[in-house]
């Protein structure tokens, strides 16, 4: 069994403002670790198995990858039921944090019960075209009566950002009261990390899987142009009005608004995570990348005598939670009265990002 390691978020509380914000990873490159030597049609049922977040959606990216390297055409059947594997386990991984996670961290009750609801209806939707829009409907229904206390369509509408403020502030539900402790807690600076959503090919070939199967470090500290980036629902969902006016003044609020309205916008049927795409880069090698809950996700993988001789996979959380990339830039010199707020506040801040393994937070003195 391979540990699936953490995200190590620290901080230096000095005269009552963060600084020395850093967050890091330490997830081993399970690509390369578990699949080479393997034959390639063993690699996503093994990677599914032994990746408990996200497990379909990268289970259906190392499947489009392989057959990328092998020149395998993908059936129009096959890659439809793909896309709904991954609106369907993005649509559970968002409820996981709209439902449990997130009022952990507001103080609000969770909602095992709803959770377990939702997970359930969206793990019956892949099958079918027909199944997917059922359980779209039946989502939407307790999207709009247990979360929302409204229609989620209105919802989504010609929305401003003062009138998802105003939906939280007034706390009709449990997740508008969690969704407005989030959003009022101190911090959350406009961030300047670039956005990183829905790449052309030209850019995953080439400044990303190209260098990614030539220095497994990448995959750890993946940069573009240089520099690190934001992927996810708020890099996806860059241009609505609503999250804009957000993300200028709120960044934590803008991730923690983005998540809930990208759910919707699944549902509704306005927005999709996005297919998967596939290239070959020649000589045995393949790549492939889909927009999954927490962002891009990309693997590349080279085939040798019928075997995996090397693989990487970049990930959503080392983009999300880089060294110089968006946790630090929303965080440092945030103001903090004390050691509980600055911990809530490392806390509230790195599970907006979303990180697909444990978290552990570090609160220094100056």
């Amino acid at each position: 069994m391979i540990a699936e390691g953490q995200v190590r978020v620290s901080a230096v509380l000095e005269g009552g403002r963060l600084a020395a914000v850093r967050a890091t990873t330490d997830r081993p490159l399970i690509g390369d670790l578990l699949l080479r030597g393997r034959a390639p049609a063993e690699a996503p049922g093994l990677l599914s198995l032994a990746l408990s977040l996200c497990g379909r959606s990268q289970a259906v990216v190392c499947a489009a990858a392989c057959e990328a390297a092998g020149a395998t055409r993908q059936q129009q059947a096959v890659s439809e039921h793909r896309s709904r594997e991954l609106a369907a386990e993005t649509v559970q991984e968002h409820a996981w944090r709209l439902t449990l996670d997130w009022p952990r961290l507001a103080g609000e009750p969770e909602d095992m019960e709803l959770l377990g609801r939702m997970r359930a209806l969206a793990r019956s939707a892949p099958a079918s075209d027909a199944a997917w829009g059922a359980a779209r409907d039946a989502l939407l229904s307790l999207v709009s009566s247990r979360l929302l206390g409204e229609r989620a369509d209105g919802w989504l509408e010609s929305r401003s950002a003062s009138d998802w403020l105003a939906w939280a502030d007034h706390g009709h539900t449990s997740l508008a009261r969690t969704i407005g402790r989030l959003a009022r807690m101190p911090g959350g600076m406009p961030s300047k990390i670039p956005f990183l959503a829905r790449p052309a090919s030209a850019t995953v070939i080439g400044s990303i899987a190209e260098p990614a199967l030539a220095d497994p470090s990448f995959a750890r500290f993946p940069v573009l142009a240089g520099s690190a980036q934001e992927t996810g629902p708020l890099a996806r969902l860059s241009g609505h009005h609503a999250i804009d006016q957000l993300a200028r003044t709120h960044v934590t609020a803008a991730r923690v608004f983005a998540r809930l309205a990208e759910m919707i916008a699944v549902l509704t049927g306005e927005a999709s995570p996005g297919e998967v795409a596939s290239a070959s880069l020649g000589a045995g090698r393949g790549v492939a990348w889909a927009e999954m809950a927490r962002g891009l996700l990309t693997h590349v993988v080279e085939i040798a005598d019928g075997r995996i001789a090397r693989y990487a996979i970049v990930a959503p959380t080392e983009w999300n939670f880089h060294p110089a990339g968006a946790l630090p830039a929303a965080l440092e010199g945030a103001v903090a009265a004390d050691d509980e707020q600055a911990r809530r506040l490392l806390e509230a801040t790195a599970s907006a990002l979303d990180p697909c393994v444990a978290l552990s937070v570090e609160l220094r003195h100056a």
